[in-house]
């Protein structure tokens, strides 16, 4: 329908990509985790089109994955798909993190690196969306690193409308069953309709 989507995990994909960027990274991505059978999510796909922007932009690429507390071994099979993808565009990621919100920044140097955040919810969300041809970015409501109140909510809001370009929006909250998500896109919502078209520094900033 030509709208922008505007991706809100709060736990913790969304908030997890928040805190890469502001950590310095170049690109980043979502994917389904191998056994989410969904009909338009693709993640070998993704793997290989994340690992072209990380050669474009000469930069590493690296894997966030889940399960948050399990091993390395269960995270690179769950993100096996994207991995697959990478490889087949001749590249290796640097590292599989897990998807630890604000403390994933912690993890790594996230400078000059495309990241793929392979997740059941957030990620999976991600995956249809850019399959299907649409454009979205992620949002956050959560504390990161580096921004606290209403800080990284008024950065994803402004960033999207620079984004969107004028294009109507969509906040999609990556689990109904994630009350957290509900709230947040709400919150968001009603920023957006505070900026009446227009981009504003947060009021705390």
């Amino acid at each position: 329908m030509g709208r922008f989507i505007i991706l809100v995990d709060v736990i913790d994909m969304s908030t997890t990509l928040e805190s890469l960027r502001e950590s310095g990274a170049v690109g980043l991505w979502g994917a389904a985790p191998v056994g989410r059978g969904l009909p338009h999510a693709n993640p070998f796909l993704i793997g290989r089109a994340a690992a072209r922007e990380a050669r474009e932009k000469n930069a590493r690429i690296a894997v966030v994955a889940e399960p948050r507390a399990g091993s390395d071994e269960e995270r690179k099979a769950r993100a096996a798909g994207v991995l697959d993808g990478i490889e087949a565009e001749g590249l290796q990621a640097s590292g599989i993190w897990p998807n630890l919100g604000a403390e994933t920044a912690r993890l790594a140097d996230w400078r000059e690196t495309v990241a793929v955040a392979v997740t059941d919810a957030g990620g999976t969300i991600f995956d249809a969306v850019w399959q299907t041809g649409g454009r979205l970015t992620t949002a956050t409501v959560a504390r990161t690193m580096r921004m606290k109140g209403d800080a990284p909510a008024w950065q994803g809001i402004q960033r999207a409308l620079k984004m969107a370009g004028g294009a109507p929006l969509t906040l999609v909250a990556a689990s109904g069953n994630a009350l957290e998500d509900v709230l947040a896109v709400q919150y968001l919502a009603q920023l957006i309709l505070a900026c009446s078209g227009r981009i504003f520094h947060s009021p705390s900033s």
